[in-house]
């Protein structure tokens, strides 16, 4: 398999996720999302701890990579129409947003 760069990645993710139809409601994802993730946790958080997790959460399937583009994107080549739900491994989120805004 040829490496593909992450701006090609997020490129490809963008059109995908332009294309999908989403089974699940946001909070119905998360909730099935958090399910499986529990019930992996165990495996994945000694030796996988900082790197990301795509879950396709109906069939509990689970894709890991230290970039989040990639792990959704081997989990995309599984299940093509599929949804994902992310975490980073031995986190509250998948992501951390810092920065400071003015009040307007």
């Amino acid at each position: 398999m040829s490496e593909i760069t992450l701006k090609e990645a997020t490129k490809l993710l963008a059109e995908i996720r332009a294309k999908a139809k989403p089974k699940y409601s946001t909070n119905e994802m998360g909730r099935r999302g958090e399910k499986v993730y529990a019930r992996i946790k165990a495996q994945l958080e000694p030796q996988y701890t900082d790197k990301y997790v795509a879950i396709e959460v109906d069939s509990g399937d689970y894709f890991v990579d230290k970039d989040s583009t990639k792990a959704l994107l081997k989990a995309r080549r599984r299940h093509p129409k599929a949804i994902f739900y992310l975490a980073r491994i031995g986190h509250r989120a998948a992501y951390k947003m810092t920065g400071y805004a003015p009040l307007l």
